[in-house]
This record gives structure tokens, sequence and C-alpha cells, in this order.
């Protein structure tokens, strides 16, 4: 595994779906939503979301969230491999105009629809937004590929990791 180019790796894990499982914390226990997602070449995260939901006032109480990223259809072939990617992070909700700007580019920037992200920034930003930015920011990623590791998890260095831009 050596030469294994774990960019290539976790770009074609993210972007195989456009859907993430997003489990959060409140006071009742775990909470788990799925939320379409955008990320960055430093692999943040980002979703809109309603800011009434659970899982958006259950990250405002506490930030800790965990993901997990994967497409129910089966590679192609006799053996129907898979590939998700399981993480944990911090979470944030977004609220300055470069941060929006940057959550924008890269949500609206992959986009099957072809969006403009600079049209939607401000629609995010209003007092009363129906949907608002969060963000998160790994801490700790694993890679579940059958095709190169079996039934086995491999944890991957988030600091060497810098994927190629979508938007």
């Amino acid at each position: 595994m050596q030469n294994f180019d774990w960019n290539k790796e976790i770009k074609e894990g993210l972007d195989r779906t456009e859907f993430m499982a997003l489990s959060t914390l409140g006071n009742d226990g775990s909470w788990t939503c799925p939320v379409q997602f955008g990320y960055s070449e430093k692999l943040i995260l980002y979703f809109v979301s309603m800011p009434r939901s659970k899982h958006s006032q259950n990250i405002l109480r506490d930030n800790k969230v965990s993901v997990a990223i994967f497409k129910t259809e089966r590679f192609p072939g006799p053996k129907g491999d898979v590939l998700g990617l399981q993480l944990k992070g911090m979470a944030e909700h977004l609220i300055s105009r470069r941060d929006v700007e940057e959550a924008a580019r890269c949500y609206y920037g992959r986009s099957p629809r072809k969006i403009d992200y600079k049209t939607k920034v401000d629609e995010h930003l209003r007092e009363n937004a129906e949907w608002n930015f969060y963000r998160i920011i790994p801490t700790e990623l694993w890679c579940f590929d059958s095709r190169f590791f079996g039934e086995e998890r491999r944890k991957v260095d988030l600091s060497a990791l810098t994927l190629d831009s979508h938007a």
C-alpha cells in the first residue's frame, strides 16, 4: 500500500454520491439523517439544513458529529465490491459571508443542475434564512474499499489529502 493514491481513493468515494448520513448527539441520544453535501480540496464537508431541524439544533449543543458516505449500489462485477467513507469531525453553523461563499462554491459546484453559487450566497445569509450552511472539519477518516482491502477498514492520514477541485 506504499504507493496507494489516497487522494484518488477518497475523491472517488466522495463523488459516488451526493448524500451522506450525518449523526449528531442530542439530549435524547444520537440522531442520524441523510443530507446532501459538497466538499473542499481539504476534505471540509458542507451541507445545508433548516436551522430548526433536530440535527442543526444538536450541532448547536454539541458540535461533535460522525458521517458515513457510501453509495448503496455495488461496483459491477462478480464480487460486488463496495466503497465507503466514515469520519468523525467538528461541525459548525456558518454565518460569515466568506465562509458561506466557500460553502456555496463547494456545495453548488457539484450540483448536476449547474447552479451559479454566487447567486445563492445572499439567500443563505438572510437573518431568517430558511436554509443555513454548515461545515464539518474531519478529525478522523476511515475508508472501506473491498476492491483493495477485503473486509478491512483503513485509517487515512488527513494531513496528506489534497483533493482535486470539482467546482
